[in-house]
């Protein structure tokens, strides 16, 4: 189906950035663009658009409430943070805000196209830095609700193919699925398809919760 996104962005080099990796990919289109909070909070909703690419830090207030707001209005479009912060706190409170990937500001044209593909796909693109980031907050928490609860059982103790479980590994690493399908040597589609599987047999629904429940079940 064809790409939509809008760009909620104040910065006009990196709106001219985002214009011009666009046109690298002819059947996608730029539904709208937003230059401060206000006016995504008047306009962005209506646009409908596929692909939500949200900067956090607007002159009138924080990306964060546009994304709760996206999230409500827009439950069928995709989150995609693409910010300068690159701190493990907005990282988490822009995900616990509704945002299903986050990428770096800086990073190349290709990047960021392969960061909309991934999202549009079904996968949760996260600059590898902050993946591992993430991961190593995430493994504390853990450790202290693993001595604290009993865990919690997953999905009919799912059981995993080996290729999901190298998938696996590599997703609990930060790695994104084009880096993973390098390693694996398969296609980005075939990556993809894999990490739906997971999401199926664990009965998750996003790449944060694949890594949670599979660190907290011992598969890596």
């Amino acid at each position: 189906m064809p790409i939509s996104i809008y760009l909620i962005e104040d910065d006009a080099t990196v709106r001219d950035f985002v214009v011009r990796a666009l046109r690298q990919r002819p059947d996608w289109t730029l539904a709208g663009y937003s230059p401060s909070l206000g006016h995504a909070l008047a306009h962005a909703a209506q646009a409908a658009a596929s692909v939500y690419l949200v900067d956090l830090g607007l002159p009138d207030g924080r990306g964060e409430d546009l994304l709760r707001a996206l999230s409500q209005t827009n439950p069928g479009s995709e989150l995609l943070v693409f910010s300068v912060f690159g701190d493990e706190t907005r990282l988490i409170n822009a995900i616990e805000a509704g945002a299903t990937g986050y990428v770096l500001k800086g990073c190349s044209t290709d990047e960021l196209l392969a960061a909309i593909e991934q999202i549009c796909e079904g996968g949760a693109p996260i600059s590898s830095l902050l993946a591992r980031l993430l991961l190593k907050r995430l493994r504390s928490v853990q450790e202290a609700q693993r001595v604290a609860t009993p865990l919690p059982p997953v999905a009919g103790d799912a059981i995993l193919s080996e290729r999901e479980v190298e998938v696996l590994k590599l997703v609990a690493q930060g790695y994104v699925n084009k880096e993973i399908a390098r390693k694996l040597e398969i296609s980005s589609h075939t990556v993809s398809s894999h990490i739906k599987n997971l999401y199926s047999k664990l009965a998750v629904h996003s790449r944060v919760q694949v890594v949670r429940i599979a660190q907290a079940r011992g598969l890596v």
